[in-house]
């Protein structure tokens, strides 16, 4: 066993987790029992009890269990000194809350424990993580490894950091992707170049712990915007994909409309020289992964099966989020697949897991342009077929002061979404062959709408109070409509084996 391997594994088993801030223990005894009633809250998305939740910061499995984990400030639903929040799952739908995983306290990361990877090596959960130290009016940034033996309690490695400072020396530089390939570990840092462009830098290592400069991987040509966040990398169906999540890059007709893009690159890398193939990153050859108004970094897994699961932020920066009004703020998307179709582009669809969630059939039945139907849930989903391609489908879901559009146009070959309002519209190139087939998912103040095979994928925040759903277009549709259930804090099994081990290893806190 390596020797920082064998280090870290006795001190994480001696030492039992980071309990300094014992209001993080009962807050999570007390979410798991049973979220308080707030506005707006969703019943099958993860979200806090309370606070803030923002982008997700690893995504794994280990002993049985998806782990889940995302920046967290649990004191109100604001932007603040972030913290690693963490949930867990046994079936990637019903989820309940761990302790909070990373707290930022240490003089590397006092200012913030931001986004990185969450991977297991050697029977250990080990985190990456970017330490943010604010002074004056810059930012101190660094990499960093937390470890845990059991899942859920996390130690800081004593020589922390494992990165100290920029190649560039320009302060923007974090969230770290971590992978081994073969005898070697691979790191990729977003960061921005001199010329204030978004760029990553490759590190390599042999034991995880010191690294090395392996130099710049990718530049951006000029037009991807001035920082690179929550770079990832992965092998799927024969490709390499980068996913980024870029700031900066300009509007482009209907692509690129909100301020910040989160996307993909299909290449080749090499890893004998350290570096893609003939890679251009573009917004030529970047495409969006969501085009909705809400969706900003993810985190990507391969599953026991193979499959390569996602989950995202179903948010993004610069955005009013009403519901912070009442203690909390944000959530993230549900978890989806990925595939490539022929035409080597990203095919984005629900876990298969999500039917477990289906109660009541609320309808089932054929509607023609104008009628309507009422909701008559918070949480369902909607499948929609139409009758032919060659026919406009709307289906406009209406509340009080306000509304929300999907139309599919079959002149113009696009579908879209309008929520209302300046800059409301949401559009992409579709052109279905058979007929028009939407899953639809609303979640108290989320849609999520998925087109064909996961073709195209829209991700918005909505704000309704009672809805009705009405049919517009020209073409007739068969509609199915399920109330979902709800899915957080709710695995009694789970729940009672956590609260248990936490009441036998920290009994001192009561």
């Amino acid at each position: 066993m390596d020797i920082h391997i064998f280090i870290i594994t006795l001190w994480v088993l001696i030492i039992p987790g980071d309990l300094s801030d014992c209001g993080h223990v009962k807050s999570f005894l007390n979410c798991n029992k049973r979220f308080p009633k707030k506005k707006y809250r969703p019943f099958y998305h993860i979200t806090t009890p309370d606070g803030w939740i923002s982008n997700p910061t690893g995504f794994t499995f280990y002993e049985r269990q998806y782990h889940i984990f995302f920046q967290y400030f649990p004191y109100n639903g604001a932007w603040n000194h972030m913290s690693w929040g963490h949930a867990v799952s046994e079936n990637l739908i019903d989820w309940i809350h761990f302790p909070t995983a990373l707290m930022p306290k240490d003089h590397y990361d006092s200012h913030g424990c931001l986004a990185g990877c969450a991977l297991v090596y050697k029977h250990m959960l080990t985190l990456f993580y970017t330490g943010n130290v604010v002074s004056g009016r810059e930012s101190f940034q660094t990499q960093n490894i937390a470890i845990s033996g059991d899942g859920m309690y996390f130690q800081k490695y004593l020589y922390n950091p494992i990165i100290r400072e920029s190649t560039s020396g320009i302060r923007e530089f974090r969230n770290p992707k971590v992978w081994r390939f073969r005898n070697v570990w691979y790191m990729i840092v977003g960061t921005t170049s001199s010329e204030s462009s978004g760029q990553l830098v490759l590190y390599t290592s042999g034991d995880m712990f010191n690294w090395e400069l392996n130099g710049t991987l990718v530049n951006s040509y000029g037009d991807m915007g001035y920082m690179w966040e929550n770079p990832d990398l992965f092998e799927l169906d024969g490709y390499h994909v980068l996913i980024l999540s870029a700031q900066g890059i300009q509007p482009d007709s209907w692509r690129f409309r909100n301020l910040y893009q989160t996307g993909y690159i299909l290449g080749n890398f090499n890893y004998i020289k350290g570096q893609f193939d003939d890679m251009e990153v573009s917004i030529a050859t970047f495409h969006q992964l969501d085009y909705g108004h809400d969706f900003y970094t993810v985190k990507t897994m391969r599953a026991k099966d193979g499959r390569r699961l996602l989950i995202g932020w179903l948010g993004t920066w610069d955005t009013d989020f009403i519901e912070s009004t009442f203690g909390w703020a944000s959530m993230l998307t549900m978890v989806r697949e990925l595939r490539i179709n022929k035409n080597g582009r990203i095919l984005m669809t629900p876990v298969e897991e999500i039917i477990q969630l289906r109660g009541e059939l609320i309808e089932n039945a054929w509607y023609k342009p104008g009628e309507y139907f009422q909701a008559e849930s918070k949480s369902f989903e909607l499948i929609v077929n139409s009758t032919s391609v060659f026919l406009d489908v709307e289906i406009i879901f209406e509340w009080k002061y306000g509304g929300l559009t999907i139309g599919y146009s079959a002149e113009h070959g696009f579908i879209s979404i309008d929520r209302g309002g300046i800059d409301g519209v949401r559009r992409a190139y579709w052109s279905p062959i058979d007929y028009v087939h939407l899953r639809i998912f609303v979640d108290s103040s989320s849609i999520e709408v998925f087109c064909g095979d996961g073709d195209v994928v829209f991700s918005s925040r909505i704000y309704p109070n009672q809805m009705r759903i009405r049919i517009a277009g020209y073409s007739e549709v068969h509609i199915m409509q399920y109330k979902l259930r709800p899915s957080i804090g709710l695995n009694n099994k789970l729940k009672q084996h956590v609260n248990n081990d936490l009441i036998y290893n920290n009994s001192y806190i009561y």
